[in-house]
């Protein structure tokens, strides 16, 4: 698994091969700390990135609670769903 910080940018190359490797249907995803706007902030998210890169979400999950980690069911029914995900923790 790769895990990139949006906050501090990434290479243009690295851009065209996450697009190359999220096109296929089910890709990408938003997964949802279950914090007040993380639904609003994952879904933005996902405009942009199909305005920008033609991704967006294709799916959007979440947490129980924003108290706790993902449980190990639910990364695993991510990795078997999608490729990527687009993570709500800052909202």
């Amino acid at each position: 698994m790769r895990i990139v910080d949006p906050t501090s940018g990434i290479a243009s190359e690295t851009t065209a091969a996450v697009a190359a490797f999220a096109s296929p249907a089910g890709a990408l995803c938003g997964l949802s700390n279950s914090k007040p706007g993380a639904h609003d902030l994952l879904a933005a998210i996902g405009r942009r990135l199909a305005d920008d890169h033609g991704l967006g979400p294709n799916g959007l999950e979440a947490k129980p609670s924003a108290a706790v980690g993902a449980d190990a069911e639910l990364l695993d029914h991510l990795a078997a769903q999608y490729r990527l995900a687009v993570v709500a923790i800052g909202d």
